[in-house]
C-alpha cells in the first residue's frame, strides 16, 4: 500500500503546527521587548540613588501641611518660570547647585495610590510624567511618593528624553 499522500498530509500539519507555535512565541517576545523598552527609562538604579537625595533635601526643607491636603503637589518644574528647579544664572545656592549637578527637571509629590489621582490632576503634567504615572503599581499604602524626572544622562539623540524615579515621601497614615 502506498502512502506518499499521507507523509505529504503528515508534513503539511507539522509545518503549520510549528508556523502558529513560532508566531505565538515571536507575539510573546516582541510584547515583552516593548514592555522592557517602555520601562528602561524608569526606575534605574542610578536615578533611585539620585532621588534619595532630592528626597532627603524636601523632606528637610518642606512642610507637609503644603502637599498633605492634594492628591498632587509640584515643588518644581523647569517648565514653570516661577517654580524652576535650578537656574543656570545662579550659583552658590545649595537647592539650585544640587539639582543642576543631578540634572532635576521636576519634582512631584502626590499619593502613594496612584488611583486616588484623577486623570484631570494628572492632566497638568508632561506626557512622559503622565506614562510614568500610570504605569506604576497601584497599592492601598496611606502615604505620599516623590516623582523625580531627570534629564537623561544616556541620550544619544536630538530629542529630550527623561528618567524618572519614585520613593516614598514624608509620613502618613
Amino acid at each position: 500500500m502506498k502512502k506518499d499522500g499521507f507523509v505529504l498530509m503528515e508534513t503539511i500539519i507539522v509545518i503549520t503546527v510549528l508556523c502558529i507555535v513560532l508566531v505565538v512565541i515571536y507575539a510573546s517576545y516582541s510584547k515583552l521587548l516593548i514592555d522592557v523598552n517602555k520601562k528602561s527609562l524608569y526606575d534605574k538604579t542610578e536615578y533611585i540613588y539620585k532621588t534619595n537625595i532630592v528626597r532627603e533635601y524636601v523632606e528637610d526643607v518642606l512642610d507637609e501641611s503644603k502637599y498633605s491636603t492634594s492628591t498632587y503637589y509640584v515643588y518644581c518644574r523647569n517648565k514653570l518660570d516661577d517654580l524652576k528647579c535650578f537656574d543656570d544664572k545662579i550659583t552658590g545656592n545649595y537647592e539650585n547647585d544640587l539639582f543642576k549637578t543631578l540634572g532635576v527637571e521636576a519634582v512631584y509629590i502626590t499619593l502613594w495610590n496612584v488611583n486616588e489621582i484623577s486623570d484631570s490632576d494628572i492632566s497638568g503634567f508632561e506626557a512622559t510624567t503622565q506614562n510614568y504615572i500610570k504605569k506604576l503599581d497601584p497599592t492601598d499604602i496611606s502615604a505620599f511618593r516623590i516623582i523625580v524626572m531627570f534629564d537623561s544622562e544616556n541620550n544619544d539623540t536630538e530629542q529630550k528624553v527623561y528618567e524618572y524615579a519614585t520613593l516614598r515621601f514624608g509620613s502618613r497614615g
